[in-house]
């Protein structure tokens, strides 16, 4: 009895429990904004979105970065008549990094967006920010105030700069006013000044400019006669003065001083001294170019001590601005006095095939040739003689030793070689002999004669 009442107790308490259910998830309900690119006016707006990962909390700083991104892309940039690039491209062409510099003024003042809205699911995550252009204006407009004012304090520097003769720090002290607007390269830039309204980019340009036409650039000598591996007596004296240094020296200006045709060694100090003077000297020219030239130039890198955001405004400076000095370089041939004793078995020879081979060689390479030992910068000594060697099955052999020595108009010995046994092989000693004296001929035409003319060119 008590069995058949709790399982009939059982059996209605189960009648009374709620049934379950089948829960159904509806669509993922996306917002406007994510369906289609929203439109307010008076704002700029950034949509950033991207997929999720198992990289922690990292897709919320990229979709940040992407939204960013999207806002400044909306923002305009026009380069305003009067401004520093304006003024670039109708004088001349500049690299697609300098342009980039008008775009930063787009992120200038990107402080005060705010975040509209978010939204994600399982694979998505997406932010909408929006920028009030207004806003953006007041803070572009202040942060550009401020700009103008630290390139107006380094403009007034340089020009002390320059009134001290100290014309690298001028330079720099320019690249730091170039550089404090480098944001704001596309626009006009004003300033006031006893009630009139300037234009500081054209201030910037037109005092960079007139600092490098105003180098004078002075050298002592302006054609040189010179022979190709042979130092030059006289040296090369460079001064450097400007009319705005009140009578003093330009220090410490850097020089670029090199072969724009030609090539050799230049030595010496390439920075002025104390006086404004910088010694050179031409140790020797390596190229065998009848007229050479070398160039005495601002070396700008220098100024720019490497630094790249220096460098990038070298872009401002007109290159016919610069000055520049040449020297011309008148370069002889060397003089070779050849004395050639060619001999077969101990007597002279007939014929002369060493002689022959080393001067057509060498007049190939520009050298001429003298009978006058005292006109001669070179004295070249060839002995040659051939000596019997054995005989084998019907062929005779020949052995070749041949020296040959260069010595400078000094006396002094720049090149010795000597060939030993050089053979040849024919029917009889002389063919043999013959057979030896044009390989000691090959010889010379390919390794002993070009690097001789290596120490006679000295390079």
């Amino acid at each position: 009895m008590n069995r058949f009442l709790f399982l009939l107790g059982l059996t209605a308490l189960l009648a009374c429990s709620p049934k379950t259910k089948t829960v159904v998830q509806q669509p993922e309900q996306r917002p406007s904004w994510v369906m289609q690119r929203p439109i307010e006016p008076g704002y700029y707006t950034g949509i950033g979105v991207v997929r999720k990962s198992g990289n922690g909390f990292d897709y919320l700083e990229q979709a940040k970065k992407n939204a960013l991104n999207d806002l400044v892309s909306q923002i305009q940039v026009n380069v305003q008549a009067n401004s520093i690039q304006s003024q670039l491209e109708r004088n001349r062409v500049f690299s697609d990094e300098f342009r980039s510099f008008t775009r930063l003024s787009s992120n200038v003042a990107i402080e005060d967006f705010e975040t509209v809205a978010t939204w994600q699911n399982e694979q998505e995550y997406w932010v909408y920010y929006r920028l009030s252009v207004a806003d953006y204006q007041q803070q572009k407009e202040k942060r550009m105030q401020q700009a103008i004012a630290q390139s107006m304090d380094a403009l007034a520097r340089a020009a002390e700069a320059e009134n001290e003769g100290n014309l690298v720090g001028a330079y720099d002290f320019y690249f730091r006013a170039f550089e404090a607007v480098k944001a704001y390269t596309g626009d006009p830039l004003t300033y006031n000044e006893a009630g009139r309204q300037r234009f500081l980019g054209n201030d910037l340009l037109e005092s960079v400019n007139r600092l490098s036409r105003n180098i004078a650039i002075r050298v002592n000598v302006s054609n040189l006669q010179v022979k190709p591996g042979r130092p030059v007596s006289q040296d090369i004296v460079v001064t450097v003065s400007h009319p705005r240094t009140n009578g003093k020296p330009v220090r410490n200006f850097p020089l670029s001083v090199l072969f724009t045709q030609g090539a050799g060694t230049i030595v010496g100090n390439t920075v002025t001294d104390e006086n404004g003077v910088c010694r050179l000297r031409i140790s020797g020219i390596t190229a065998r170019d009848a007229l050479q030239e070398i160039t005495i130039l601002p070396d700008m890198q220098a100024i720019t001590r490497n630094d790249k955001s220096r460098q990038m405004w070298l872009q401002v400076i007109d290159p016919q601005a610069l000055p520049r000095e040449k020297i011309i370089l008148e370069v002889s041939r060397p003089v070779v006095l050849l004395l050639a004793d060619e001999k077969q078995f101990g007597q002279v020879r007939n014929n002369a095939t060493l002689d022959a081979a080393t001067r057509q060689r060498l007049q190939r390479e520009g050298i001429r040739f003298g009978d006058k030992p005292e006109q001669a910068d070179y004295r070249l000594v060839l002995q040659a003689d051939v000596r019997q060697g054995p005989v084998s099955n019907g062929m005779f052999t020949a052995l070749l030793d041949v020296k040959l020595v260069l010595t400078d108009a000094a006396g002094q010995e720049k090149y010795s070689k000597v060939l030993n046994s050089v053979r040849g092989v024919q029917l009889d000693f002389n063919r043999a002999a013959e057979a030896a004296y044009r390989r000691a001929a090959e010889d010379l035409e390919l390794t002993v004669l070009p690097a001789m003319l290596h120490v006679m060119y000295n390079y």
